[in-house]
């Protein structure tokens, strides 16, 4: 591709993160970055609507930008454009819409320069690149926070995952990997209410039962990473649960013997880095 500056998108269950990449350093253009609360429960139009008005916040750094990279949760219709989000308590009002159509309505942009791409493979993509697992070619990404992401990299090259799908006990992994399971789970143990894992977190080294509920989480991530197996023997994490990952660490790596785990080390970075990344890797 010719252009050097690429639009990267990042939505997430809550929220929406814009940045203009360039493509040459892989660095993000001065005052080109914008992180905006959404309402994934609001209407179809609205959420478009704020989608956009960021988006064109931080085209206004660049000097024309033709070329847009989104990463988006599934399931959905990434070739086509279509929200397949259903019962996932976020977006429900996408749902059958092509949002690449609505976008480059919004945005004056080709629908066919607007790529979308699975969020967790956005990530793992990212870190590839230049984050925890530069220069790997097999390796096993995953992503923790409102729901739980999955991708795969084969040759260096990431691929969606399934996952949040996969059943697991008496549901599906993404009931018991993703927020509302942690805060699901500690009122079930004190009667308490939280709001955050990172709350949580911070309760650990005072509350017997925060601890108990880490624990208990990398206990059964562990069992569903043996279920899944072969796996690459290489899992990055990245997500707000991530950054928990200590409280976490020692169930899940004694179960886990022989499988190496590491932290993201850009953040959301990786995932801006990534969707815009995905423009030279289609070679379009």
């Amino acid at each position: 591709m010719k252009e050097t500056v690429v639009l990267g998108v990042d939505i997430g269950g809550s929220h929406i993160t814009t940045a203009l990449v360039d493509m040459h350093r892989r660095t993000f253009l001065p005052g080109s970055v914008h992180r905006e609360h959404i309402d994934s429960h609001a209407g179809a139009d609205e959420i478009i609507s704020r989608w956009s008005y960021v988006m064109k916040k931080s085209m206004l750094a660049g000097n024309g930008v033709h070329h847009i990279g989104i990463a988006m949760p599934g399931p959905f219709d990434y070739e086509e454009g279509i929200s397949l989000i259903k019962g996932l308590h976020k977006y429900e009002s996408l749902y059958g819409l092509n949002v690449k159509e609505l976008l480059s309505a919004q945005l004056g942009i080709d629908k066919k320069d607007i790529m979308i791409m699975n969020d967790a493979s956005c990530f793992l993509q990212g870190e590839l690149f230049n984050g925890a697992v530069k220069g790997e070619k097999e390796v096993l990404g995953l992503t923790l926070g409102t729901g739980f992401g999955s991708s795969v990299a084969d040759k260096g090259i990431a691929q969606e995952g399934t996952f949040w799908k996969t059943p697991f006990l008496d549901t599906t992994a993404e009931e018991y990997f993703s927020t509302r399971w942690f805060l699901r789970r500690y009122e079930e143990l004190s009667g308490e209410k939280i709001k955050s894992v990172k709350e949580l977190a911070g309760m650990a080294q005072q509350s017997s039962y925060a601890l108990d509920v880490f624990q208990e989480f990398g206990y059964n991530l562990a069992m569903f990473l043996l279920e899944q197996q072969p796996i690459p023997s290489l899992v990055v994490l990245g997500g707000n649960i991530a950054q928990a990952f200590d409280l976490f660490r020692a169930n899940l790596q004694f179960h886990m013997e022989g499988t190496r785990f590491v932290v993201s080390q850009l953040g959301e970075e990786a995932i801006l880095l990534g969707a815009a990344g995905f423009w030279e890797l289609n070679g379009k």
